[in-house]
């Protein structure tokens, strides 16, 4: 067992996070965290040892939301797909698949648009 344990929560539980689509490929979408809303990380007391510096650990609660926000605000990640984006049908006896390469991404009437060129495979 730890020395010292805390039980951790957030306010808002889950904390709510805002991203914006930076990129795409046909294996990976690219995402930019524009808001992370989070106003505080408690550490609340899992035994004796950790209630000695419940006041201290309490106090660190919007310091830590500051520093967590400024850590994943701005950045950005690749969120990766597990296969291209692709569709198939058949068509009598044979079996059309139609893929999407060189994906794009841009809006339309404040909607996410991917275009690209389909490859009909």
């Amino acid at each position: 067992m730890a020395f010292m344990s805390f039980a951790a929560s957030t306010e808002p539980d889950p904390p709510l996070v805002t991203v914006r689509a930076a990129g795409m490929s046909d294996r990976k979408l690219t995402v930019q965290v524009t808001k992370l809303t989070l106003s505080a990380i408690r550490l609340s007391p899992s035994n004796d040892n950790a209630k000695l510096v419940e006041k201290q650990i309490a106090d660190l609660a919007e310091p830590a939301a500051s520093a967590v926000r400024g850590f994943f605000e701005g950045r950005t990640f690749d969120v990766p797909l597990d296969r291209p984006l692709e569709t198939s049908f058949p068509a009598g006896d044979t079996e059309v698949k139609v893929r999407l390469d060189q994906p794009v991404l841009g809006s339309h009437n404040g909607m996410l648009m991917i275009s690209g060129t389909a490859c009909v495979c």
